[in-house]
């Protein structure tokens, strides 16, 4: 077999190879498009999904509890994982396009551009995998870190700090905790942790009773802004019956009612699977794509290292004039 010969079949061999594994990147491209896709699609869910208030009530009444409310993690992560959804889209969407250009280059021409572009896929592709795969453990670590919300220990928590902070039931105090607890008890329509059903209830042992207030006074056996349909501006007069008498009716119903409430955070289970699934998508097809790349890459050193391609000036002159 003379050089000719030899250079032909190498020639041939090496379209085919190059033509095959460009053609199985392309699927692979196709398939970590979707995956793109379906995780901008199912983070951006994530992301408007109704927000969890209940820390934020919380860490105003004086509760150390952080993230207490189930997948709250995940939905603080999902704007960045949205932003890298839309990274995976852009970036595999070029090279997509780039592999495509890569087919349709003349088979004499621009083999160092041919060697350049694989090297930089095979760079992007590690990158992005690598990123998938470390969002894909945060996400997980997240969601197995997730409990439901502990109310009983929420409750007897916020029953503790009511009873040894608890000073007025005046929502300009001065004291941060009170003025708290008082502006939630208008504005989440609740009076205390326990339901209030007399003058004995959860008020009695705190240091408005008990060291200096109205209630210590005996003025008032519950706070005035716990009275029904009272609001920041009228609560100071709120009728006696209420207050002071307690009389049925004329108060709120407790407060872990609406602390319930803002636990609410609609992201369901299957949304966090999906995500999870999409992102070791993304991250395995990343790696399997490095690999095709790396075999690509290699294949082409092989044909340098042993000086048969790419073929000489001389003869890719006469090739071209031949044609």
């Amino acid at each position: 077999m003379n050089n000719k010969e030899q250079h032909n079949l190498t020639e041939d061999l090496y379209r085919n190879v190059a033509t095959r594994t460009c053609h199985t990147l392309l699927a692979l491209k196709g398939i970590l498009l979707v995956a793109a896709i379906v995780l901008i699609s199912s983070t951006k869910e994530i992301s408007i999904a109704k927000s969890c208030d209940l820390e934020k009530v919380l860490v105003s009444f004086g509760v150390d509890q952080t993230s207490p409310c189930k997948y709250d993690d995940i939905k603080k992560k999902s704007t960045n994982l949205c932003t890298l959804g839309i990274l995976f889209l852009v970036l595999n969407g070029i090279i997509f396009l780039l592999i495509l250009n890569f087919l349709w280059i003349p088979k004499n021409k621009k083999f160092g551009m041919r060697i350049a572009l694989v090297v930089v896929y095979a760079i992007v592709a590690a990158v992005y995998s690598g990123l998938a795969i470390k969002f894909y453990k945060e996400v997980l670590d997240s969601k197995e870190r997730q409990t439901d919300t502990n109310f009983s220990h929420i409750k007897t928590t916020m029953m503790t700090l009511l009873m040894k902070n608890y000073t007025s039931d005046n929502v300009t105090s001065g004291d941060a905790i009170s003025d708290s607890w008082n502006k939630f008890f208008i504005e989440y329509d609740c009076c205390a942790i326990n339901q209030v059903t007399g003058t004995t209830n959860d008020f009695d042992s705190t240091p408005w009773c008990t060291t200096s207030g109205s209630c210590q006074a005996t003025a008032s056996q519950i706070p005035k802004t716990c009275c029904n349909g009272v609001s920041e501006d009228d609560y100071e007069s709120a009728p006696t019956t209420c207050h002071s008498s307690v009389n049925p009716g004329t108060f709120r119903s407790n407060c872990m009612i609406p602390i319930k409430k803002l636990s609410t955070i609609n992201i369901g289970e299957c949304q966090i699977s999906l995500v999870l699934i999409t992102l070791l998508t993304i991250g395995t097809l990343g790696i399997a794509e490095f690999l095709l790349e790396g075999i690509l890459i290699s294949y082409f050193c092989c044909l340098i290292r042993n000086k048969i391609w790419p073929p000489k000036k001389e003869e890719t002159e006469m090739d071209e004039k031949r044609n």
